[in-house]
Formats: structure tokens, sequence, C-alpha cells
């Protein structure tokens, strides 16, 4: 059952939850600061250089967690990897319909975040695909 969910899913779903709200707004004089922008911790480097750890990099970090997952997930084959695939999809039909309409989504962390959901479902399609070929023993018509 479990494999079936695309979790990439519950990070869209933490994304639109906290953009919608406003939650992590930081209202200053400057004016507001979406939740991805706010500086979480600036870590100076031994190079002398700060990197300013947003909360959008840690969202990235965590989904690109979770596509790691989903591509392992992906050399799974039978009915319940196919439908995964096909979910993976349509997550990403959902997210490129909010990155295009929605306020809000239209930035560079989500952008990121809508490629992660687009290999998700190609990664798992290609997977599915040459273990099928290798399973049914599918030659190129030159003995390969």
């Amino acid at each position: 059952m479990y494999q079936i969910f695309p979790l990439l899913a519950a990070n869209l779903i933490i994304f639109a939850v906290i953009t919608f709200t406003g939650v992590g707004d930081v209202t200053t004089a400057a004016g507001v600061t979406p939740w991805y922008d706010v500086v979480v911790a600036p870590l100076v480097l031994y190079s002398g250089d700060t990197w300013n750890v947003t909360w959008g990099a840690i969202f990235l970090v965590a989904s690109m967690g979770l596509l790691f997952i989903e591509l392992v997930r992906a050399t799974n084959t039978g009915t319940e990897s196919i439908t995964n695939h096909l979910l993976s999809f349509l997550l990403f039909i959902a997210t490129l319909l909010l990155f295009i309409l929605a306020p809000g989504f239209g930035n560079t962390t989500f952008f990121v975040f809508m490629t992660m959901t687009f290999l998700d479902p190609m990664a798992g399609f290609i997977v599915t695909t040459v273990t099928a070929r290798r399973d049914f023993g599918v030659t190129d018509g030159l003995g390969r």
C-alpha cells in the first residue's frame, strides 16, 4: 500500500500549507520575506565566504532525500510500481500547474522541486522498461 504513494507528495503538501498560510514569512521594514528565503543559519566558511542556509535549501535537501528513496523504489516491478509512476506523473502535473498559476509558487525553490517531481516518474518508467526488456529477453534485432 505504501509503495503506491509518491513520497514527494508529502513535501508538496508541506510547501503548499506553509506558502498558503504564510506561517514562515518574515515581515521587516523592507517588506515581507517568503519562508523559503528566510535565513536559518549564516555559516562562515574557511574561505571567508558566508553561506546563508535558508529554509528553501533545507526543503530541497529533504526533497532530494525523498527523490533518492523514490529512485530506489523504482527498481521494484509490479502493479504497485506502475501505479506509483502514474501517481508521480500526476504529482508533476499538479506541481507544474501550481508553478504556473498559483501565487507564491513561482520561485526557484519550487521550480527545482518541480523538476524533481518530473525526474521521479521519468526515471521510474525508464527503470521499469529496462527491467521488463531484460526479464522478457527483448533484443534489438542484432542479437544484443
